[in-house]
């Protein structure tokens, strides 16, 4: 029993890695750890480094965009970086006599407001500009306010075949024309601007937006979430004309902001609409919240339309400005005074504000077309 005992006690300890045959003297495997540790330092140091130069290159180099076109990336500006204005345009539309004479009070406004833009007009292919010689007794007058666009306010005319569409209200048969802007592949990016509408400044920081192929500001005043089409940033581009032009022909097509909405609902760059897509009708409503995002600011009707770059006109069923209203129509349905408290004198600000933008419109109207013959004025006053 002891002997057993005695050979049980005769036990060899099981060998770790360290014990092998192989392992180093106490000395050498404290060197070894200290390199080891080196190593580690060295790498963290590198990843950090790496880390920092990324940040610093991400923030401090002007953000590359993709390209807006097959060949002609953009850049966001920075300050001091020099932009080739020439690769931007203002873009018009126009189907009729009414809407040329609108197209030219928002050229002549973009040309006072001092845009480094360009500006074309996209014009019926079947109307004559004359040429810089030709008298303008002898030729018509959508082609003397043509002339005018030109040789006034620097705008490029670009012939087009207008674009119609059967269905609905014959007032818009036209304004699938609008959407040839995305043709224009000329320009890297286009501001497409609703005539129907008042410029009070020029938008060129616009331009400089993080790329998209289109750019829109919400319908605000609507319910349910919708883009609206007066004012569309956009990049031309063959794939998206094309994506476009078949989307057209669709028989459920709708109208030309149905048709923006449906492709690029998921994929607009939001604009925001408060600048940029204010509507005349703001100014008769009591609840401005939709407008102004919350219910904690205050409405100040003056503050918000001295810094809104472009207002459109939509006062339903007040007509739009170049049609004379009824007087007793234009006074049921303008911006109400708002009673003080304390017997004081109303309020009539925002009354006063929407009377004076229809005023601002027939007065320039007038001024745009006082070099014209008094017959053919009339018509579109």
């Amino acid at each position: 029993m002891l002997e057993r005992l005695a050979s049980l006690r005769q036990y060899s300890p099981l060998r770790s890695h360290d014990d092998s045959e192989y392992s180093k003297p106490n000395g050498g495997r404290y060197l070894e750890w200290f390199a080891l540790r080196r190593v580690r330092t060295a790498l963290a140091a590198l990843i950090a480094l790496v880390l920092f130069l990324s940040l610093t290159f991400i923030f401090h180099v002007p953000a590359r965009i993709h390209p807006l076109n097959d060949a002609h990336p953009i850049t966001i500006a920075e300050p001091g970086l020099k932009i080739n204005w020439t690769d931007f345009a203002y873009v018009q539309y126009v189907t009729n006599g009414n809407y040329l004479c609108n197209s030219l009070m928002i050229l002549e406004a973009l040309h006072r407001y001092g845009t480094k833009a360009d500006r074309i007009m996209m014009y019926p292919e079947d109307w004559t500009v004359p040429g810089g010689e030709e008298h303008l007794t002898d030729v018509s007058f959508e082609s003397r306010l043509l002339a005018k666009a030109r040789d006034f306010y620097g705008t490029k005319l670009v012939p087009v075949k207008l674009q119609t569409f059967s269905r609905g209200d014959p007032t818009w048969k036209d304004s699938y024309t609008k959407l040839l802007a995305f043709n224009q592949t000329q320009y890297k990016r286009l501001i497409s601007l609703d005539s129907d509408a008042t410029v009070q400044d020029h938008m060129d920081e616009l331009f400089l937006s993080p790329s998209a192929p289109v750019a829109m500001p919400r319908a605000y005043w609507l319910d349910q979430p919708f883009l609206s089409s007066q004012l569309v940033l956009l990049e031309p581009s063959q794939r998206e004309w094309h994506r476009i032009e078949e989307f057209m022909n669709r028989d459920d097509s709708g109208f030309d902001m149905d048709i923006l909405n449906t492709l690029y609902k998921d994929s607009c760059l939001i604009l925001p609409h408060r600048r940029y897509n204010i509507i005349t009708g703001e100014l008769r409503g009591s609840d401005h919240s939709k407008y102004l995002g919350s219910t904690a600011e205050t409405w100040n009707g003056s503050k918000v339309f001295q810094e809104a770059k472009f207002v459109h006109f939509s006062d339903w069923p007040v007509p739009k400005p170049w049609l004379k209203a009824p007087d007793a129509l234009r006074e049921e349905h303008q911006p109400k005074c708002v009673d003080n408290k304390g017997g004081q004198v109303p309020d009539c600000t925002d009354r006063d504000l929407w009377l004076r933008l229809y005023e601002d419109f027939s007065e320039r109207r007038q001024v745009s077309l006082h070099n014209w013959s008094f017959r053919h004025a009339q018509t579109y006053m």
